[in-house]
């Protein structure tokens, strides 16, 4: 009689963990693909951006070729203007990679890690050419981030 007892609530058991853990394995496996979803696409965008700076660089050595041809040429800018502008544009990139990267990051790391570019991002907004070379490449990032560079340019 026990033993019959016994194994009535081992299949018990076995069919709460049948119920329970077939749909909880779904989704651990389906959060899992959101992670790798979300992390190759957060490799992609880092590689473009890297790739892009490399550009900028490669525009910056040469400013002779002309090859930094943008909405941006349109406002007849000198040479130096130019080159200030690609430095601060190498620069946004910077800190929207870092703004992507911290974005869904825990908030004990965005107060360690992030807060620390939020004031460096302050304390260049107090400069005219930052403002200006904001302006001008303003429309080109993450929509987020422009928004709050937006947001600290207005406060200064």
């Amino acid at each position: 009689m026990e033993f019959s007892i016994v194994k009535e609530w081992f299949e018990l058991l076995s069919y709460a963990a049948t119920i329970i853990g077939i749909p909880l394995a779904i989704l651990i496996y389906y959060n899992d693909k959101i992670k790798e979803r979300k992390l190759r696409e957060k490799e992609a965008l880092f590689t473009s951006h890297s790739l892009y700076v490399d550009y900028l660089k490669i525009c910056l050595e040469n400013p002779e070729l002309n090859i930094y041809n943008s909405l941006y040429s349109e406002n007849k800018l000198s040479s130096e203007e130019k080159k200030e502008l690609i430095i601060f544009e190498i620069l946004f990139t910077y800190l929207e990679s870092a703004f992507l990267y911290y974005e869904d990051q825990s908030d004990k790391v965005k107060r360690k890690r992030w807060d620390g570019w939020l004031n460096y991002i302050k304390d260049f907004s107090e400069q005219e050419n930052f403002r200006k070379a904001w302006e001008l490449t303003n429309g080109q990032w993450d929509e987020d981030f422009m928004k709050m560079m937006n947001s600290i340019i207005k406060k200064r």
